[in-house]
């Protein structure tokens, strides 16, 4: 091997692994570059993936329908999830609030953000103005991260915010022929919309003591039988993930006295967006109004 061409290859070698290293560099560059959050509700982690956009990465602990967020158990894989992420969104209120107790940087609560406090109605997801609230405080909270990338996380944010109108669309037009009505509820899942929709909810002690996992009194049933017999309520709200014996006679009923009955979930169904799902319950409601015309 000559010395001229000796000389060429170690420069070639030497380039190589220039360009190996600068490589290299910045992959691990882009990969700390990227803002890395945990949501506990998938709900939330899509308005989250929404803002975010291709800066970062979220990661939903619960993704079933089947799981109860009071009920679920961290695993030591969850809580290793958690301790690395830059920010973790939860529900709060006492409804996920284990996820607290793992040790993460910053955390945002949604019911804080909503002025929900422990004891109130959890279940604020249902308050059409929450995700447009949460998307806007995302925008804040990754702007600190990546101030670089403000304008990006206020574009996409305003975004996702537009797709909630069809949502706020559908409840202007139930509320139009609401008229202050009652209605009762399996439990207060879904108040938040029906106090927006214009609503009032004839059962409320029925309803808490469903949430907390009791029998309602034997006075609250038969109100509730009485209302139904008597079509005082416009409609009856089930929670279909509960499997209480009590709901299931309750709605036996309404079916038998014609009194209609609006289907809700506490948590995403499979294959909807958190539009999607909310469009679905909305449409029953109107379904409801037109059959009790």
């Amino acid at each position: 091997m000559t010395k001229k061409l000796r000389n060429f290859l170690l420069f070639a070698s030497a380039l190589l692994a220039c360009f190996s290293f600068s490589s290299l560099k910045n992959t691990v560059q882009a990969a700390s570059d990227q803002i890395n959050v945990v949501s506990t509700l998938d709900f939330y982690g899509e308005v989250a993936e929404a803002v975010l956009g291709d800066h970062g990465k979220v990661t939903s602990l619960i993704t079933s329908s089947s799981v109860d967020p009071h009920d679920f158990e961290p695993t030591t894989k969850t809580a290793k999830t958690v301790a690395k992420a830059d920010l973790v969104i939860y529900n709060g209120a006492g409804y996920d609030d284990w996820v607290t107790k793992l040790n993460p940087k910053k955390t945002l609560s949604v019911a804080s953000l909503m002025n929900v406090k422990d004891g109130d109605n959890e279940h604020v997801w249902y308050d059409p103005e929450t995700m447009s609230k949460l998307a806007d405080r995302l925008v804040t909270e990754f702007s600190k991260l990546q101030p670089e990338n403000k304008a990006t996380f206020k574009k996409n944010a305003a975004k996702y915010k537009k797709s909630l109108t069809k949502l706020t669309t559908l409840l202007d037009k139930i509320k139009k022929n609401s008229n202050n009505q009652k209605v009762a509820v399996s439990e207060p899942v879904f108040d938040y919309s029906l106090q927006k929709m214009g609503y009032k909810i004839s059962n409320t002690h029925f309803a808490q003591a469903t949430e907390e996992g009791s029998d309602p009194s034997y006075s609250d049933i038969r109100k509730l039988q009485n209302d139904i017999k008597n079509k005082k309520i416009a409609f009856f709200v089930q929670n279909t993930q509960s499997d209480s014996s009590v709901i299931k006679n309750i709605v036996k009923l309404c079916k038998k006295y014609g009194v209609p009955v609006v289907k809700v979930t506490e948590t995403l169904p499979k294959g909807k967006t958190y539009v999607t799902w909310l469009q679905s319950e909305y449409q029953a409601v109107l379904k409801a109004q037109s059959s009790s015309k």
